[in-house]
């Protein structure tokens, strides 16, 4: 069966995507999903551009020469070459002419990627190597290494393939084998679900057939241990919870059991006694941040709660403006009357931490201080005592702010369109669901 690149990538997020890719299945686009594929694209060609203008003319094509100019090493750099076989499919970003010592069996061209993140994921070198082996199945030559060109400042990282492509040659046949059958491999719920575009179409099913894996918190090796014992769904589980006694020293465990009664029965269960220490003037705070580019662009801040709350965002147009909206927002906090920070996750607390650390000249220590060990994280207090009639974890839905708001704030650093109303009002949306929905119920 025909693997292309676009089914094979898929693959390594989701087999149920990857066989849906080779069914020529079409899902709903998201907006992250098209501006990813935007960047992706851009900094694809401008790559090429590069390229180009590091040959002379005569030094460069652009698609596949005859075979005869390969073995003949003709070009230095040949420009998004095609490998079309009847049983694999791929377009090379780039081959280079390699200029080191090289035996008759290594190929004389080594696969380049062009790839916009600062960071490097395992699929990405996984790509690279599907594109060596693409270019060996032509040229019955296997490069050794490959290059992938990445981040703003174009960094270059050259990536040994051999262990890649140990990896790669059983991918492929495990994909050939799957999409060659009628039937869909199992359909599993995963973080990927959040951006791919069959997503509503894969939650539906899920939902219709009471699935685990609609529980986030069940990870794949205790679901695949729930199968075993013949649990499939989440009412199954559901009857699998018995209240056990445990040490008061003890710090309470997740049980995912009773997150299925819980929605089972449609209550909220609450096991043991959460201890909530609020004291103070209570001020929600949620942070988004840009983790390949290791920055935090929006803070923020809820004082008070129903209709006297005010709220307050601090938005960062780029790395430099970080500076500012934390020393804004240490400005606020500074003016209330003994502050203490409430938030949902650990992602604000590692924000603290990395603040004080960033910007040591910005805020008193003393008050800096005071405002991390007084700060109350709901999930550390509810996790393991409180369970919501909900799949995830988050309540009412929240969970960190959608992508959204980072696609705004790429596109605002690529034309300059001012976007703070429309994510300061998703980042109020966002805290009032996250707070709110504590308050409501008296925890």
């Amino acid at each position: 069966m025909l693997v292309t690149v676009k089914v094979f990538e898929a693959f390594l997020r989701c087999e149920t995507k990857s066989y849906l890719y080779s069914k020529g299945a079409l899902g709903t686009n998201t907006e992250f999903s098209d501006w990813q594929r935007h960047v992706r694209e851009q900094f694809k060609r401008a790559g090429w551009e590069r390229l180009r203008s590091t040959v002379q003319d005569d030094e460069w094509c652009v698609g596949t020469p005859p075979r005869q100019a390969l073995q003949n090493c003709r070009y230095r750099v040949i420009i998004d070459y095609t490998v079309a076989l009847p049983e694999l499919h791929s377009r090379l970003h780039a081959l280079e002419r390699s200029s080191s010592s090289r035996s008759k069996f290594e190929n004389p061209y080594i696969p380049i990627r062009f790839i916009p993140s600062e960071k490097l994921a395992p699929v990405d070198k996984l790509l690279l190597a599907f594109d060596a082996v693409a270019l060996s199945r032509t040229s019955h030559k296997i490069p050794r290494v490959g290059k992938i060109i990445h981040g703003g400042k174009c960094v270059t990282a050259t990536v040994p393939l051999a262990g890649l492509l140990d990896k790669v040659r059983p991918l492929l046949a495990s994909i050939s084998t799957q999409t060659g059958k009628d039937t869909p491999p199992p359909l599993v719920l995963n973080k990927h679900c959040a951006e791919c575009e069959f997503q509503s179409r894969c939650r539906q099913i899920a939902v219709e057939k009471d699935d685990l894996s609609l529980l986030a918190t069940i990870g794949d090796k205790e679901r695949r241990k729930n199968n075993a014992n013949g649990i499939f769904t989440v009412t199954q589980l559901s009857y699998t919870f018995r209240p056990r006694r445990r040490s008061s020293l003890a710090p309470p465990k997740h049980q995912p059991a009773l997150r299925a009664l819980a929605i089972r029965k449609n209550q909220i269960h609450v096991l043991g006694t959460p201890a909530l220490n609020l004291s103070g003037t209570s001020v929600y705070i949620d942070v988004e941040g840009d983790q390949d580019r290791s920055f935090y662009y929006l803070i923020g801040l809820r004082i008070g709660s129903g209709a006297s709350a005010v709220q307050h965002s601090f938005w960062a147009n780029d790395r430099a403006d970080e500076r500012s909206i934390w020393a804004d927002c240490l400005y606020i906090l500074g003016a209330i009357n003994n502050p203490q920070l409430i938030h949902y996750g650990s992602y604000e607390k590692q924000f603290l931490k990395r603040m004080t650390s960033r910007y040591p000249g910005i805020g008193d220590a003393m008050f800096l201080n005071q405002l991390a060990s007084s700060a109350v994280n709901l999930l550390s207090v509810i996790y393991g005592h409180v369970y919501f009639p909900t799949y995830s974890k988050q309540p009412q839905g929240g969970g960190p702010l959608s992508r959204i708001p980072l696609v705004w704030q790429r596109r605002f650093r690529a034309d300059r369109t001012p976007l703070e109303v429309s994510v300061g009002v998703l980042a109020r949306d966002q805290l009032e669901g996250k707070a709110g929905y504590l308050q409501r119920r008296g925890l």
